[in-house]
C-alpha cells in the first residue's frame, strides 16, 4: 500500500447540471510535491455526492494510504484509508 500526505481539497465540478458535485485532490508535501502540484483522489459515492470519509478532512494536513496510479501525465491515488496529520506541515 502506498501513502502520500497532504493537504485534502475539493473542486466542485459540473456545475449548473445534475452531475455537479466534488472532485478531491490532495495538494502533497512529501516527495511527490516535486513533481505534481496536486493529485486526484478518487473517491467512493456518485459523482455528484460527497464522499464522507473524504469531506471530513477538507483543507486538513492528511495522510491516504491506497493505490497510487501514476503515469506521465497524470497521478491518481485510490484511498483504502485518510487519517488526519497532527504534525505541522513542512
Amino acid at each position: 500500500m502506498d501513502e502520500i500526505r497532504g493537504v485534502l481539497f475539493t473542486v466542485i465540478v459540473g456545475k449548473g447540471s445534475r452531475s455537479e458535485g466534488p472532485k478531491y485532490y490532495i495538494r502533497p508535501i512529501d516527495e511527490y510535491k516535486n513533481r505534481w502540484s496536486e493529485i486526484l483522489v478518487r473517491k467512493k459515492t456518485k459523482s455528484w455526492e460527497d464522499d464522507p470519509e473524504l469531506h471530513k478532512f477538507l483543507e486538513k494536513p492528511v495522510l491516504i494510504l491506497g493505490e497510487i496510479i501514476e503515469t506521465r501525465s497524470s497521478i491518481t491515488v485510490d484511498y483504502m484509508e485518510v487519517k488526519e496529520l497532527k504534525t505541522p506541515l513542512n
